[in-house]
Order: C-alpha cells, then sequence, then structure tokens
C-alpha cells in the first residue's frame, strides 16, 4: 500500500482507541482503528486489532483485503497471499484485489505467478496502467527487459500522461546499452514531472553513453539542484570530469563523496588515479 500518513491521524486514532476500550464488543470502532492503523503505516497494531476482529467476526469479507494489506506491508507474505485469496474468492472480479494478490506474490519472489495475476488485474480494469507498470518490473527484475518494454509500451497506448511509465522504458532501453532510444521516453517523463530525479540521472547518464558531455553535465547539476547531496549524481558528474581530463574538478567531486562516506567515493578515486597515471606514463 503506498500511502503516506495523514498528519491528522494521530488523534483520531486516540479517540478510536478510547472508543474500542470503552465498547470491546462494538466492532466498528476496532474495524476503523485497523483500518487507520494501516493507513498510517502501523502495520503490526492494524494486524494484531484486525485478527481480533476476525477471530469474532470470521464471516466479515471486508477484513481480509485490510489483513492482506497489512501483512504484506508487514513483509509477512505467506499471511497476505492467504487473505488475500479470501478476499478473491469473495469479490473473484475485483481487479484491485488481484493487483493486491501479485504484490504479494511479487513481494514473495514467486514472479510468474505475479505475472499472471498483473494480467487478470489488467483484464478486469481495463485502462488501469498500475498493473502493467508492476509487470513490467517484475519482468525487468527476471531479466526479460524486453518484454518489460512491450508491456510499458502496450500501457503507454492507454494512457501517455504517467511520468513513471516513460521513466521506466528510458531506463530499460539504458539497461539494454540502447542509449539513443532512451532519450526520448526520459525528455517525455521530465515533461510531466520535472522534478524527477532518478530520470534526470538516467538522462545523465544516456548522454554521457553517447558523448554528449555537455547535455550530460546539465542533467547531473541539474539533479544536484535538487539534491546537493546524490551519490549517483556527484559520481556521474565526477566521471564526467575525469573522461574531460579535469581532474581538479573530478576531485572535488570526490571529496563530496567521501565526506558522505559513500562507497562510491573509492570508485571515482580509482578513475581518478588511473587517468593521472595515464597522463604521467
Amino acid at each position: 500500500m503506498e500511502s503516506v500518513p495523514d498528519p491528522d491521524c494521530g488523534e483520531k486514532i486516540r479517540q478510536l482507541e478510547q472508543a474500542a476500550l470503552e465498547n470491546p464488543f462494538d466492532d466498528d470502532p476496532a474495524l476503523e482503528l485497523g483500518r487507520s492503523y494501516l493507513e498510517s503505516n502501523r502495520f503490526p497494531e492494524a494486524v494484531a486489532v484486525l485478527e481480533s476482529l476476525k477471530s469474532r467476526r470470521p464471516e466479515a469479507v471486508e477484513l481480509y483485503p485490510l489483513l492482506g494489506l497489512s501483512y504484506l506491508n508487514a513483509d509477512k507474505t505467506d499471511e497476505a497471499i492467504h487473505h488475500f485469496s479470501v478476499a478473491m474468492a469473495h469479490s473473484p472480479s475485483e481487479g484491485y484485489l488481484h493487483r493486491c494478490m501479485a504484490d504479494a506474490l511479487f513481494k514473495a519472489g514467486r514472479y510468474p505467478q505475479a505475472i499472471e495475476y498483473y494480467k487478470q488485474a489488467a483484464e478486469l480494469e481495463p485502462g488501469d496502467t498500475v498493473p502493467l507498470r508492476k509487470m513490467a518490473q517484475v519482468f525487468f527484475d527476471m531479466g526479460r527487459v524486453d518484454e518489460a518494454i512491450d508491456v510499458l509500451n502496450e500501457a503507454l497506448r492507454y494512457d501517455s500522461a504517467v511520468p513513471e511509465l516513460w521513466g521506466s522504458l528510458g531506463w530499460a532501453f539504458i539497461h539494454l546499452g540502447r542509449y539513443s532510444e532512451a532519450i526520448e521516453p526520459l525528455k517525455r517523463a521530465l515533461e510531466l514531472k520535472p522534478d524527477d530525479i532518478q530520470c534526470v540521472k538516467s538522462l545523465g547518464l544516456a548522454a554521457f553513453a553517447l558523448g554528449r558531455k555537455e547535455s550530460s553535465c546539465q542533467s547531473y547539476q541539474i539533479a544536484l539542484s535538487l539534491n546537493p547531496r546524490d551519490e549517483e549524481a556527484l559520481f556521474g558528474l565526477g566521471i564526467l570530469f575525469v573522461s574531460s581530463g579535469d581532474l581538479k574538478a573530478a576531485y572535488r567531486q570526490y571529496e563530496l563523496l567521501l565526506a558522505g562516506k559513500s562507497p562510491l567515493s573509492e570508485d571515482l578515486y580509482a578513475k581518478i588515479v588511473e587517468r593521472k597515471e595515464l597522463r604521467m606514463g
């Protein structure tokens, strides 16, 4: 479940906790309390409250998706899969439940099954690009990048205004070494979401691989304007300076990485030394 805790949720939870304490046999406050714990990312507490409620009302179908999500976010994938299975038995045409099941299977490393459930979710909710985007990630993690690209292109035919789809497509092309094909999707992603630092860095990487050093430098500098301590941007800029022979500038990036205790500092230092030795020899 992708959520940001509501700052006002703390007071609501305190009120629900009090209501549940005062009325231990009233299930409504307990159900709402479980939901609120889940929305606040307090997953173990959500599990405890919802399991207690399930022990009294095992027939309450609304509990099973909530328990599935709570267990999934608590990294208990077997329990999540079980509860999503029960939920789907009651609502077999609910695409969202199929997607949740796929998320649990993906997290459990059961990739082929996850792909099937993402496909079912996409069929049940035509036009929803989320299952397709997640399916592409499964293919990517399996090393089947060409299939990931096919799925991302299918999703973009449904909705071309989702920056994450363009960004994922660009990164897939980079992974395959198809740098020139990565440029346009990454630019499209940044038109839709200019502050996506990962896409900015990916664009810098692709431009560097194509020998477009000025464009690469520009991208890394934009990334650092978004986050001055970003290790990948500091490293990328450092490598760019090394390749251009500006070892003083490269060393400044090394010092910044070193100050941030980044493991990338050692890699950049090795490149600086290597370039210095080539120059001397």
